[in-house]
């Protein structure tokens, strides 16, 4: 077939020739190898393991795995240990309440004189010590409560030594939070870029950690677990949920995410508070925000907690008041013990079902449009504008988890919980995100702008020929593959597609009330061409960024309580509509009649084949119709495993100002504000789709022994931090000695402690310098030149010992 040229322009509609289309946006999709017989919807059905991840020899900190946690859920409980009497409290939360044996209590135990007692009956009644809280950097106060401290040498090892991997590190909780708010804006110059962005952030959190023993635990209050994940420093990340935070949802596909991609377990947490209070079960006259009808509702921690049962926490619990006045368990406690019985009643709800990736750049910095910590609205790194590309994630995450962005604004609680149209099936992942864990995912979609490099185009070309399904927009595509894709070019500055040998169709669709003109290119390769693309599919759209160009609100955008932020560039009308099929495609399980606006979302995961376990939410205020179908395969059987209801009759079931009916649980009915969850069985080999199991993915071992030179560097610690595949490469770097001996021996040794605690062994090499003229010298036939050479040489070996290098290369010069 003869080369043709399709060209993409903006308004109008068809023209002569054929082959020439003005539209207003367009989708290619390039389906280099069809499957035969029944659709197949993918399932990787393994849990996170941190000792597979190819990090985890040369990582500081090993995070626990499965069989720390003794292989079931853990429950997180006592939030402070007092100094006398302490046993009184262990006994009631961990033996006669049975709340859960992780211990989450605040910094002020390491100054408690008795702090070594405390940690052998600790470790005596086999509980964990989990995350220390109560640093806040630069702030001071008695006891290094809420203040700024560092944790002396002697306790991080004595808690190293006595409880081992039962000891889950001091708390970084809500940091990335408080930097935005509070540092991120002083940073000059204002508009650096992106990796200066990364740099500074990275800097912050690295003296954090060095005063807390550089053995953490993170509470993220954005979404920058994956920096954090990346110092190979972190036993687990999780959030607190509700309060004035994100919506919880989106909130954790980043930590899952994170999670899978560094290799390290997450786990769940719901606050007792909101915007404009806190929720008590205690006498608190002196406090008018404090009450058991202020603060989070008694249903929405419900919902929160079984929400991160299901989503494949290693720990869950509730921040505070578990019990009330009269010391007997609050409706908090009791949700809490009831949670704990479920859980031993029920056992593992299985693999939580996310088939779908969302990728951004590693140096984007995307957060929350809007947030607790700063009145800003669209900021990356907590200071620089949205660029378009950040305005596609929040349009792909806005699809998924439509309303996100309402969350903590509004008294009704909506936003925290959104609906899910297509269940709750996303992990958001970084672009240094491997190969092997991507292949995790059948859908991969591109949401923001990428910074193109061979190897990330190798990566996502491997993807596809591995049968995922990648999703991504003009301006990624033409970067990104700027030969093509199968043999199609993507221009996205004139939006032309080219293409050379195939069968090409060309379709025009209307895709909207305003007969929006776009085009579907559909091409399948010839045999021939599909050893270069394997059998997975690639959907471009002929848009630049999949959104809207001019801004469709008044700038700069608007929001408030109890009013939605103005969206200014929303996604195009045909990205929805080719979108939502793909994500259709990886559904196991459908709510029938439900859409975007019914309040109603769930949760899929696989306990093994033909069984499930799906949890299904309700964040409306009002009873609603549910039909759960099987998308893959047929329903053989459906038993509810009861929560218990208890709650809906306590003060504090509902939001302060709703005083309203919410109905009843009943067969295809779930009440207002509730959460029910169903043991599903299915038939597998019949319906429309069948299930394909992942196999366990696998991961390659980091390389040993392999160096990079660097040359000409202002940091080793800085080309590192800006090469995030760096470890997939090298274990070493080798600089010039020059760079050792411009340096002041602190400078190195702080320098040092960062590249010991990231593995990287360090070469020295001298060979630059050795040439006898101009620089130095090793035979003694001028004494002073052969002495000035010999005291330099001395002071980088001496300056090698401060960095721990023991590998020096000297070359030898001319006679």
């Amino acid at each position: 077939m003869s080369k043709r040229v399709w060209e993409f322009r903006r308004g109008g509609a068809l023209s002569r020739p054929l082959w020439r289309v003005w539209l207003a946006g367009a989708v290619w999709v390039m389906v280099v190898s069809g499957a035969l017989g029944k659709e197949a919807v993918g399932v990787y059905p393994h849990r996170m393991d941190p000792r597979r991840h190819p990090d985890d020899a040369r990582r500081a900190v090993k995070p626990p795995d499965q069989g720390t946690f003794k292989n079931t859920l853990q429950f997180i409980a006592l939030r402070s240990i007092p100094q006398n009497n302490y046993a009184e409290p262990l006994d009631r939360y961990t033996r006669k309440d049975r709340l859960g044996d992780i211990l989450w209590p605040a910094v002020t135990l390491i100054h408690q004189t008795n702090v070594s007692e405390i940690v052998q009956e600790i470790k005596r009644r086999d509980l964990y010590l989990f995350d220390l809280w109560g640093f806040v950097p630069g702030s001071s106060g008695p006891n290094a409560y809420c203040s700024q401290f560092a944790l002396p040498d002697t306790l991080r090892d004595m808690f190293e030594r006595e409880l081992g991997d039962r000891w889950l590190g001091m708390d970084n909780g809500e940091q990335d939070g408080r930097y935005v708010g509070g540092y991120a804006w002083q940073m000059l110059p204002s508009g650096a870029g992106h990796a200066e962005q990364y740099l500074n952030f990275q800097r912050f959190f690295e003296r954090m950690g060095d005063l807390l023993g550089n053995r953490l635990a993170t509470l993220v209050s954005l979404n920058f677990g994956h920096y954090f994940l990346r110092e190979g420093i972190y036993t687990m990340i999780g959030a607190e949920t509700a309060q004035a935070l994100p919506n919880s949802q989106v909130y954790y596909a980043f930590i899952r995410g994170a999670g899978k991609q560094y290799g390290v377990p997450w786990f769940g947490n719901v606050s007792i508070y909101n915007r404009w209070g806190h929720k008590r079960y205690v006498a608190s006259s002196s406090d008018p925000r404090a009450g058991p009808t202020k603060g989070t509702s008694l249903s929405l921690m419900k919902r929160l907690l079984y929400s991160h049962i299901l989503y494949n926490c290693v720990a869950v619990g509730f921040e505070a008041s578990l019990y009330d006045h009269t010391g007997a368990l609050s409706p908090i406690g009791a949700i809490q013990q009831g949670a704990v019985r479920w859980s031993e009643a029920h056992g593992d709800p299985g693999v939580m079902h996310t088939p779908v990736a969302v990728m951004t750049d590693f140096l984007s910095g995307w957060s929350f449009p809007r947030h607790l910590y700063t009145p800003d609205v669209y900021k990356v790194w907590g200071n620089l504008p949205y660029a378009a590309g950040d305005y596609l994630t929040d349009g792909v995450l806005g699809m998924l988890y439509p309303g996100y962005t309402d969350a903590s604004y509004f008294h009704d609680e909506r936003g925290f919980m959104s609906s899910t149209p297509f269940g709750d099936i996303a992990d958001c992942v970084l672009s240094d995100a491997p190969g092997w864990v991507l292949r995790q995912y059948p859908v991969l979609v591109v949401a923001g702008r990428l910074e193109p490099s061979a190897e990330l185009s190798d990566t996502l070309a491997e993807y596809v020929r591995q049968g995922g399904h990648l999703v991504l927009t003009a301006v990624n595509a033409s970067a990104l593959f700027p030969d093509g894709i199968a043999g199609i070019r993507v221009l996205p500055e004139t939006q032309t597609c080219s293409t050379g040998q195939g069968a090409v169709t060309l379709h025009a669709l209307d895709l909207s009330a305003g007969a929006r003109v776009v085009c579907r290119l559909a091409w399948r390769r010839p045999a021939a061409a599909r050893g270069v693309w394997g059998k997975g599919q690639v959907t471009v759209f002929a848009s630049p960024y999949g959104i809207a160009e001019e801004p469709q609100c008044a700038l700069p955008a608007r929001g408030g309580v109890d009013r939605s932020l103005d969206t200014p560039y929303p996604l195009l009308a045909h990205v929805r509509e080719t979108l939502a099929p793909i994500f259709r495609s990886q559904m196991l399980f459908a709510l029938s009649g439900s859409d975007e606006a019914d309040g109603l979302s769930f949760v899929t995961c696989r306990r093994a084949p033909g069984e499930y376990t799906v949890g299904l939410f309700n964040a409306a205020w009002d009873e609603k119709p549910f039909a759960l179908s099987a998308l893959a395969g047929t329903v053989t059987n459906m038993t509810e495993l009861a929560t218990g209801t208890a709650e809906r009759n306590a003060v504090g079931f509902l939001p302060e100002g709703i005083d309203r009916a919410v109905g009843q649980d009943a067969a295809g009915r779930i009440a207002g504000g509730a959460v029910r969850i169903f043991r599903v069985f299915t038939d597998e080999a019949r319906g429309e789709k069948r299930v394909r199991e992942t196999p366990l993915a696998q991961p390659s071992p980091n390389p040993r022994r392999c160096a990079l030179a660097l040359r000409n560097i202002d940091s080793i610690q800085r080309e590192v931090l800006l090469r995030p595949t760096f470890f997939r490469h090298f274990d070493t770097v080798m600089v010039d000695a020059r760079y050792l001996a411009r340096r002041e021996k602190g400078a190195l040794a702080a320098e040092s402690g960062w590249l010991t605690r990231q593995g990287v062994r360090l070469v020295v090499d001298l060979s630059p310098s050795i040439n006898l003229f101009p620089d130095l010298r090793l035979v003694n036939n001028d004494t002073n030149e052969y002495a000035r050479s010999m005291a330099v040489i001395d002071v980088v070996m001496e300056k090698m010992q401060v960095m721990g290098s023991k590998d020096l290369v000297i070359g030898l010069h001319r006679p």
